[in-house]
């Protein structure tokens, strides 16, 4: 069975939803959570004219800052519940590589991660990391798809 889990979270309210589920489900197997969260370099969100309203210093602080908040959170509800939990934020172009990279690094034999479960046109235009992470690992993944 898994025994070492990889939870991407982003620190929106839909994808905050998978980690109580994620752990409960590690506790049930007996496994170890390493939560991720990933954000974008600076160089990648602040093109053209947003760049004016964004200094680096400023967007550095500020997703280092909410990327601890997001993580410290996974790992308070996992210590909680008496899972091991480590939590790592990583700085990248695209999410769904470093998710992937993350959990061949770290040993993990699955990844828990949140879907809206959208189809059609809204797929294609909004992506979707997870889809992407489907595609590119060997590594199982865990869908959940919240309400």
């Amino acid at each position: 069975m898994y025994k070492h889990i990889l939870l991407p979270v982003d620190g929106s309210e839909f994808g905050m939803g998978s980690v109580p589920h994620a752990i409960n489900f590690a506790k049930a197997i007996g496994a170890r959570l390493t939560a991720i969260h990933v954000t974008a370099p600076y160089e990648t969100v602040a093109v053209g004219e947003l760049a004016a309203f964004l200094a680096a210093d400023e967007y550095i602080k500020h997703a280092e800052a909410n990327a601890e908040a997001v993580l410290e959170r996974v790992k308070i509800a996992a210590r909680a519940a008496n899972v091991a939990v480590t939590a790592y934020r990583v700085e990248h172009a695209h999410p769904w590589e470093a998710i992937i990279r993350v959990a061949k690094e770290q040993g993990c034999d699955l990844i828990f991660m949140a879907s809206h479960g959208r189809r059609g046109i809204a797929s294609v235009l909004l992506g979707g990391e997870t889809k992407r992470v489907l595609t590119h690992t060997s590594i199982p993944v865990l869908v959940w798809r919240g309400a």
